[in-house]
């Protein structure tokens, strides 16, 4: 019984808030419902599959399987992948075009990456002026009933509501504006982070298609199918192995 009865004292002072406490609750579920979604879009795993997934991607590719290694992508959809999958299929195009389609393919992905950031930035300022209207409203409550009192002593309640409404939405104003303004800041630089890194994973694959070296693998591979595949050198093997 007691915690019910504390439980009910709350919900009475919350309710002293006014209506503005109301728009404050539904900011608040809002700000953490994007919070929440920030957080299991934004993992690292999801955004830069593991290395293992990259070195495998690599791996096709010196051996010269770029249809391979873009199936791979394919395979393991994700903003990296999807940034490798641009660079390959665009693997026979001079370095300029292929640091285009690279560049392309990462603005691609920044709105995902950017998704929601600017509604949580509003809402942590929405709701801090929202409290702030709070405040005004209670303390013009406060004064009207300061204005209307007489020597009875009545007017005393209107004025104690007055500034508890103030006090009230202040407070929750504060309470969803603080944590919502800190998981922005933390989100951006963090989204921020992994464009950068999808920028650099992006050079590295240009560096590595239009070194002479991947062009050497993949002539070496090819002389490599040129030979099995030649009848003559077939039938020559065979015979020395009788």
């Amino acid at each position: 019984m007691l915690i019910l009865d504390h439980v009910l004292q709350g919900l009475k002072q919350l309710a002293g808030g006014g209506y503005l406490l109301l728009v404050l609750i539904s900011f608040s579920v809002w700000s953490h419902t994007i919070i929440l979604e920030r957080a299991y879009h934004l993992r690292r795993k999801r955004v830069i599959p593991s290395a293992y997934v990259t070195q495998s991607i690599y791996a096709e590719l010196v051996e010269g399987q770029p249809e391979t290694a873009i199936r791979m992508c394919e395979k393991v959809p994700s903003p990296l992948t999807n940034v490798l999958r641009a660079g390959i299929a665009n693997r026979d195009e001079n370095e300029k075009d292929l640091k285009s389609a690279v560049d392309i393919a990462v603005r691609l992905e920044r709105p995902a990456i950017m998704r929601h950031l600017k509604t949580l930035a509003m809402l942590a300022n929405v709701s801090m002026y929202t409290g702030l209207l709070g405040t005004v409203l209670g303390m013009t409550s406060s004064f009207q009933a300061l204005w209307r009192g007489d020597q009875s002593g009545k007017h005393l309640q209107g004025i104690a509501d007055g500034i508890s409404e103030a006090l009230i939405t202040t407070a929750a104003g504060l309470i969803v504006a603080l944590p919502t303004l800190v998981a922005y800041h933390y989100f951006n630089r963090k989204s921020q982070n992994l464009l950068i890194e999808l920028e650099r994973h992006g050079m590295s694959l240009i560096r590595f298609l239009v070194t002479e070296e991947y062009k050497l693998f993949q002539e070496e591979y090819e002389n490599v199918r040129d030979w099995t595949d030649d009848p003559s050198i077939n039938v020559s093997v065979e015979e020395e192995q009788v």
